[in-house]
């Protein structure tokens, strides 16, 4: 069976995770500096394991509105979806940082949120989920700026 990917790109680092080849446990699998180091790990994984997809983390605004982290993780993508064939989807990631800093262990608060996010997006069965509604035209008043 394939893994899912998650990605929870952060200002400074990409925080990464993998579910397990059942799609039941996610598990925090370092970090990347940029994307291209990124595209390098994505090869690695689908090489070793296959790929179902690739779950990016999409932030909102508690009042459900999409800021300029959310438009980067859009634009992270659109970027991967040119590049691989797989289902490349967004997901809500709100709080997961603050969870992150709640949970102990060796890895980076980055690389566990990636794993609070990709836990939340497989428990939830895997929904194949559009990009989320509103988030297009954030990025299109963005661009109207």
């Amino acid at each position: 069976m394939k893994v899912w990917i998650g990605v929870d790109p952060g200002e400074k680092r990409i925080g990464l995770a993998r579910s397990d080849a059942l799609g039941v446990l996610a598990t925090p699998r370092g970090l990347a500096g940029n994307r291209q180091e990124l595209l390098r790990w994505i090869v690695e994984v689908e090489e070793d394991f296959g790929l179902a997809g690739i779950l990016i983390g999409c932030p909102r605004n508690m009042d459900g509105s999409f800021g300029p982290m959310a438009l980067r993780s859009l634009e992270l993508s659109r970027w991967l979806r040119e590049l691989t064939e797989v289902p490349v989807r967004l997901w809500d990631e709100r709080l997961t940082t603050r969870q992150a800093h709640g949970i102990g262990g060796q890895s980076s608060v980055d690389e566990k949120a990636a794993a609070i996010l990709l836990q939340s997006y497989l428990d939830a069965g895997t929904p194949p989920s559009p990009d989320p509604p509103g988030l297009l035209e954030a990025d299109q008043q963005k661009n109207d700026e």
